[in-house]
């Protein structure tokens, strides 16, 4: 079976299980051809092979095509194919715990913004199996200085261990890669001492066109040990300009992957760093650096994306080279969330020039906007963990989140009425005896009292603030019913009026007429409420809301869950969910 057949038939495995037995040739074109540049121009080819290889793996049950991936390419396949009852819902048992004094792992985030929710399943993970075998657990950023799209974001050194503890995350240390620039070339020597590694100065695009794609080495690959620390030195003083040389790994220009092909794991680049400044202007790629500081910091166990396969090759290059233990690598599939939107680098765009109101605004879906709107870590925690450990793609909906925190907080949430840009309406006619509403403080626990609602009427006369769609959906002299308060008979619609009626809601129910929800003009609270687009809608909510202190998380009856997180002026309550 030729290389091309072999990645073919990865891919169609891979589809056939993910799809319950049905691959997609549509589908496994669209992952080959997106993944891999150099298909593009054997499109035709490999159609071909994929549509033989679809009818080959149609043919074979369920139970087959998973033995069948789990001979070839087990890291592709889920640990466990049975259906998760409640019990197994936990992640499964790290492997391999034998060969280690203890369970070492760490977190790598790179700097360039605070963590959001698609970080958050390999912080849970992580934090979750440290807990689980009373291991270590370290913070290491990542703080190389990486693409031009991909910035080093000096408030991140911040935002990160915010998020880390908004999530309950205990790290035991903190290491930064920018510190560790003078190992990271140690280990450059030596390789090329080795003969392990080269400097190569061909121009970029002319090596992937002739070198990696046709596997092809170039000239630079044959130079000798001193001619290598030559080049090296160069890189280092500056000889060299960006771009104009980096150091390869010998991956091997045979592999059937271009991408493993003579990997660069060094380069040049004069970006200021915001915590070294200019001390360094050759910066290791991540997964060289992985490479080196997974040994030197003993970890034992690394959970990760599977889209980061490719990296852990190249790791586990390094580590066979100098005759070190493996960690255990362990991968999980892609998460994508049907209703969030995640672009860090957008976020940062967005943020910088103000669109955003900060780090904080919902639309960058940071664990810091998460706490903002009251979102309980645990509900996020439960969410991620109920993935487990599983390496098929999944897409989610926040409403998993959402579930799991109203579950959570609804019993701690207090109610309250509030109207979006009301229609203040008056109504006449009512009795002395009707001063206030008596309104549960929270209708599934009596025994919590009540809180009054003071509606102000001077000579039987009071203004509401009424939501526009409730006086549209009724007619003149329409009977209805402010909620917990009285009945009222709708004497005109331009401009809204009514008078009083009855006090028994039964004489409501009786005509199924509505009860709606309400404000009193008098003494009301303008609210503003941040919706999850970024969008402030206000409005106006009941009088009591001025004594909640900023923090609490209520529930706007009609509306949904939010959290007060500002109380100068008019009251500030960012939305979190139905």
């Amino acid at each position: 079976m030729s290389d091309l057949q072999n990645v073919v038939r990865k891919a169609v495995l891979e589809n056939a299980v993910k799809y319950e037995g049905t691959p997609d040739v549509k589908s496994v074109m669209g992952v080959l051809l997106g993944s891999r540049a150099d298909l593009r121009s054997r499109a035709k080819e490999v159609k071909d092979l994929v549509s033989a290889s679809v009818a080959e793996i149609s043919k074979m049950s369920p139970e087959e095509q998973v033995a069948e991936l789990k001979r070839v390419a087990p890291e592709l396949l889920e640990v466990d194919t049975e259906p998760d009852t409640e019990e197994d819902k936990a992640p499964p048992e790290l492997p391999n715990l034998e060969k280690w004094d203890k369970v070492v792992m760490r977190l790598a985030p790179f700097p360039s913004g605070p963590l959001h929710i698609g970080n958050a399943r390999m912080v849970v993970l992580n934090d979750y199996y440290v807990k689980r075998y009373n291991g270590e657990l370290i913070l290491v950023f990542d703080d190389t200085i990486g693409s031009v799209e991909k910035v080093v974001e000096p408030d991140a050194f911040d935002l990160i261990p915010e998020g880390l503890d908004y999530l309950g995350v205990k790290y035991h240390r903190t290491v930064y890669k920018s510190d560790r620039l003078d190992l990271f070339y140690k280990y450059a020597v030596d390789l090329i001492r080795k003969q392990e590694a080269y400097v190569c100065d061909c121009d970029a695009n002319v090596w992937r066109k002739e070198h990696k794609i046709k596997g092809k080495a170039c000239a630079c690959r044959s130079l000798s040990v001193d001619e290598n620390l030559e080049r090296w030195e160069k890189m280092l003083d500056g000889t060299y300009p960006e771009r104009a040389a980096a150091v390869r790994l010998k991956t091997g220009m045979e592999d059937p992957d271009p991408a493993m092909r003579d990997h660069v794991i060094l380069r040049i680049s004069e970006t200021e760093h915001p915590r070294v400044g200019s001390k360094y202007r050759v910066w290791p790629l991540l997964e060289y650096s992985w490479g080196i500081d997974d040994h030197e910091l003993g970890v034992s166990h690394i959970v990760r994306g599977k889209d980061l396969v490719k990296e852990g090759k190249i790791e586990q290059h390094i580590w066979s080279l100098y005759g070190w233990k493996h960690p255990e690598l362990l991968y999980y599939g892609r998460l994508k969330f049907q209703d969030a939107k995640l672009s860090k680098s957008k976020s940062r765009r967005e943020v910088m020039d103000g669109t955003y109101a900060g780090w904080d605004d919902p639309r960058t879906w940071s664990l810091q906007s998460l706490q903002r709107r009251g979102i309980d870590p645990e509900a996020v925690r439960k969410a991620m963990l109920d993935l487990g450990l599983s390496v098929v793609d999944i897409t989610i909906s926040m409403k998993s989140v959402y579930s799991e925190n109203r579950k959570i907080r609804d019993a701690d949430a207090p109610r309250a009425f509030f109207v979006r840009d009301p229609v203040w309406t008056e109504l006449t006619g009512i009795p002395p005896g009707i001063e206030t509403a008596s309104v549960p403080v929270h209708p599934d626990f009596p025994d919590r009292g009540m809180r009054e609602i003071p509606i102000s009427a001077s000579e039987g006369r009071a203004e509401f603030g009424l939501q526009g769609r409730d006086l549209d959906g009724m007619s003149k002299g329409s009977i209805f019913r402010l909620k917990d308060l009285a009945n009222f008979t709708l004497t005109e619609k331009k401009p809204p009026t009514g008078e009083f009626h009855s006090v028994p809601v039964d004489e409501v129910r009786r005509i199924n007429g509505p009860i709606i929800h309400w404000i009193p003009k008098a003494d009301c609270i303008p609210v503003q409420l941040i919706e999850i687009d970024g969008s402030c809608t206000e409005g106006f909510a009941e009088p009591g809301l001025a004594s909640l202190p900023v923090g609490t998380f209520l529930q706007f009856e009609r509306v949904g869950f939010g959290r007060i997180f500002e109380s100068d002026g008019a009251i500030r309550v960012a939305f979190a969910h139905k």
